[in-house]
């Protein structure tokens, strides 16, 4: 067992969680890089969250735009590309 284990299992740390400005990634832990908002496109996301009902609050800007990318609603980097297309805006409720 390895002396990190061991303390963990001493303190009876059965879970852990990382903040959400880091993630895993090969084993390792790196800062996520966060992007810059404008005041629209933050408007534009808790907008977008509340119509689909989600519960997220207006600061949570990064959560809001990976959930929908996660859902394959916007394409990452794509968020200014998915608010100008009043298309893209209009598909998403079928998908």
């Amino acid at each position: 067992m390895k002396f990190d284990e061991y303390i963990l299992e001493e303190l009876s740390f059965h879970k852990w969680k990382l903040k959400s400005g880091f993630e895993f990634k090969k084993n390792k832990v790196v800062k996520v890089k966060v992007k810059k908002f404008s005041p629209e496109e933050t408007s534009f996301l808790f907008s977008l969250s509340m119509a689909f009902g989600l519960n997220f609050k207006e600061k949570d800007s990064i959560e809001i735009l990976k959930f929908f990318v996660d859902k394959k609603i916007i394409k990452p980097n794509g968020l200014s590309n998915f608010i100008s297309s009043s298309k893209a805006r209009k598909n998403a409720w079928k998908k």
